[in-house]
């Protein structure tokens, strides 16, 4: 359950007050994302190496997962930088 603080704190503070809900989990393990989609999901937002502990998560795997769903997903990569990490 590993996100930047502040992409964690926008998401309470911010969104969740003009009605937006969000589901934290482990991304290390794929099931776990499975068992947090709702049926309302409509974005995956995954972080890798994830802040402050740099664990990483399966991007392709993760991305699989949301084209299932009709979900976007968003790969905030900013400790790895383009020129290690290429989502896309």
């Amino acid at each position: 359950d590993c996100s930047y603080g502040g992409t964690n704190r926008s998401c309470r503070e911010f969104f969740t007050p003009m009605g937006m809900e969000f589901t934290f989990c482990d991304f290390r393990d794929i099931d776990n994302i499975r068992k947090a989609i709702k049926p309302n999901t409509k974005l995956i937002f995954s972080e890798t190496p994830a802040n402050p502990v740099l664990s990483l998560c399966d991007i392709e795997e993760i991305s699989k997962v949301a084209k299932e769903i009709g979900a976007y997903h968003v790969v905030d990569s900013t400790f790895a930088t383009p020129v290690i990490c290429r989502p896309l």
